[in-house]
């Protein structure tokens, strides 16, 4: 069987949550001198360096934190520790754990952390990659990584993986769980795993050479300088890639002669949380899963993250999580959980329209509405797809520029904001997060006005006028356009049917576009349906809710079709033909604009010079301005209510929290939150 993407899993359950979140005090912090993490940067040349790879240097990067010399853990697990049934905190640790500064002050070991899900869990709060972004997505910090050294011309680089690491059953964790990954797994082609995003340079794959047993040497056919900054990615990305060895090759045709094939491996990689037996590094593990009802987690007593005191995290106990079914209305659910005082963290899922509501009842819930950034740059933004296979000539006409314009500037974005986002939003087209580091210079703030205003006005008669140069005329006088050829025209937007924000957007779209004479089909879909259909190249439109993404670190596929990913900006087969090097997919027709981005991007990940790489960055995007719209924004840049219990501390005030690939609220470091007594 081959997998070509990744499942996304639809749960769920109606009943509460019941219990309140209780915490206590770790004691006495153990006596302990910390130098809190820093990073050492060594260089042939006396340079200010700012990025991980300069130009025709040798890097390395350090950690050099020294480690406590006592840890303390938390009261239950010390109880198991005098019961015999685990090993003293000192030996659960690896030699040199990660010593995470809390973003407020020491917490206090206990309680249950509750949410409501959809399937995000594992995206979110489990995001454990070789490396990590920093708190402020400024830059990458240490991780399951310590220490690691390029060569001069960014094609070679050498990891040093964490001595003493263990999953949380005690197995030993390194370098030959990350190489079954990779040899038994991606490389393997009984298993079928597509190569994932970053792991192939110039069309071939990544070679991997183990040094020693904590020492990995990276090869890459050209420079791949961003290859670290990639592997911060979060679930369903980098942080996917490090699975338990001893667990999974009972699962392998390759070590377990029963196994026939690598249906049952796929399903305990690409659905972890559904296996209460799998171990995980992460700092909660899976106890209990029941489809359509919960989730629960239980600390992991083998995590290697310490506070700067020496006690052993996470703070916080458990965490449970009501799981809402595939086609429940989860947003209502939500809603009446946490009003009711029974949601202790959620991010991401509140519609703007009820953060009246939210703040209304916070005291009575016993919670607090905090505000973090989505990142986005456009919800939804209309996917206009450049492989639809049902119909060559509806094709030729995503491929043409002025029906792409047509399309956009026959969208009321002013209203689309007004109504669905109470005015917080920004009207805008789809041109990636203004967060974005290319863009904060002169120039790139120049690039990203253009970018972000292009055929965003709402002029409904300049769009009649491209459609009639077009040629798509109504031919029959029925009252709908037909296309260039004569055949009936009629646009079909799919959109998940569980995101209100988005089909309520293309519902003030929808009129807009039959009043220029397209007869427009809103189409609300399961995922799964939407998943097997844009594999085959069945997707006309798409509506998607929450977009960002930053260039070449975060989902850059929206901007450059280099995954075989849904979300791939204009085709899932476009993506992965570039991805697999031609071996699967399609191939972008000669000269179009679809191919003119594939060969910027390939151009300029290459680059090792941080400063020429923003610059050929901002050259790539200008093809979006000349050639564009790529794709159709609508609204974006609007903000994120978080509910957070009021007694729960150290949750930062920043996130970016639409990026699944910037990992929040894991990049914010979960393990530390917890609750005053």
């Amino acid at each position: 069987m081959k997998i070509k993407r990744r499942d996304f899993l639809k749960y769920g359950a109606t009943v509460a949550i019941g219990g309140v979140a209780a915490a206590c005090a770790p004691g006495t912090p153990p006596p302990a001198q910390i130098i809190k993490e820093t990073v050492q940067v060594t260089v042939k040349e006396t340079v200010a360096v700012k990025e991980t790879v300069p130009v025709a240097q040798t890097v390395v990067v350090k950690e050099t934190v020294a480690a406590p010399t006592r840890f303390k853990e938390a009261p239950a697990l010390a109880d198991q520790v005098k019961a015999g049934k685990l090993p003293p905190v000192d030996q659960r640790l690896p030699e040199s754990p990660v010593v995470l500064d809390p973003v407020e002050i020491v917490g206090q070991y206990g309680g249950t952390m509750r949410m409501v899900d959809m399937g995000h869990l594992q995206m979110t709060i489990a995001c454990e990659s070789l490396v990590k972004w920093k708190r402020d997505v400024s830059s990458i910090r240490a991780n399951v990584v310590k220490e690691w050294k390029w060569n001069d011309t960014a094609t070679e680089l050498t990891v040093t993986f964490r001595k003493g690491m263990k999953w949380s059953d005690g197995e030993p964790f390194g370098i030959d769980d990350y190489l079954f990954w990779w040899n038994d797994m991606v490389m393997d082609e009984t298993v079928g795993l597509s190569t994932p995003a970053g792991t192939r340079v110039n069309g071939e794959p990544m070679k991997l050479t183990k040094v020693d047993d904590y020492t990995l040497k990276f090869t890459f056919a050209a420079p791949h300088p961003l290859f670290l900054d990639l592997s911060a990615r979060g679930f369903y990305n980098s942080a996917q890639h490090l699975v338990p060895a001893h667990y999974m090759k009972k699962f392998h045709p390759k070590y377990n002669t029963a196994v026939t094939d690598a249906m049952e491996l796929l399903a305990r990689y690409n659905n972890p949380q559904q296996y209460p037996d799998r171990p995980t590094i992460h700092a909660w593990m899976v106890t209990e899963f029941k489809a359509d009802d919960h989730v629960s987690l239980a600390r992991n007593p083998y995590f290697w993250k310490v506070d700067s005191e020496g006690n052993q995290l996470p703070y916080i106990d458990k965490i449970e999580v009501k799981l809402v079914p595939s086609g429940g209305n989860f947003a209502e659910l939500l809603m009446l959980q946490s009003i009711a005082g029974n949601v202790d963290f959620q991010i991401r899922d509140y519609a703007i329209k009820d953060a009246p509501l939210l703040k209304e009842n916070a005291t009575k819930g016993g919670y607090k509405v905090m505000t973090w950034s989505r990142g986005d740059y456009a919800w939804p933004w209309i996917m206009v797809f450049y492989d639809y296979a049902p119909d060559k000539a509806m094709e030729d006409l995503n491929y043409d520029q002025k029906w792409r314009t047509a399309l956009s500037i026959a969208v009321d974005r002013n209203k689309i904001n007004q109504v669905v986002y109470n005015g917080l939003g920004v009207p805008r087209q789809a041109a990636l997060s203004p967060e974005s580091p290319e863009f904060r210079s002169n120039e790139g703030k120049q690039v990203y006005q253009k970018w972000s205003t292009l055929a965003a006005e709402f002029a409904p008669d300049n769009a009649k006028a491209l459609l009639d140069e077009i040629n798509v005329k109504d031919v029959n006088g029925d009252g709908w356009r037909e296309k260039p050829d004569g055949s009936k025209l009629e646009l079909i937007v799919s959109v998940d049917q569980g995101d209100k924000q988005s089909i309520d957007a293309m519902q003030l779209i929808k009129p807009t576009w039959e009043a220029i004479g397209l007869k427009t089909v809103v189409a609300p879909d399961e995922w799964s349906v939407f998943e097997q259909r844009v594999g085959r190249g069945e997707i006309m439109f798409r509506a998607w809710g929450s977009a960002a993404a930053w260039g070449l670190i975060s989902a850059s596929p929206v901007w450059a079709p280099v995954e075989g990913v849904t979300y791939c900006g204009c085709g899932q087969r476009l993506g992965q033909w570039y991805q697999t090097g031609g071996k699967e997919g399609i191939a972008p027709r000669p000269g179009s604009v679809v191919e003119k981005l594939q060969k910027a991007y390939t151009e300029v990940i290459q680059v090792v010079d941080p400063a020429e790489r923003t610059t050929k960055l901002l050259a790539a995007y200008q093809i979006h301005i000349d050639e564009g719209p790529v794709y159709i924004g609508t609204v974006g840049d609007h903000p994120s209510f978080l509910v957070v219990n009021a007694k729960m501390h150290n949750v930062p005030d920043f996130g970016l929290v639409a990026g699944w690939d910037l990992s929040f609220p894991g990049t914010a470091d979960p393990e530390q939150f917890f609750y005053s007594q």
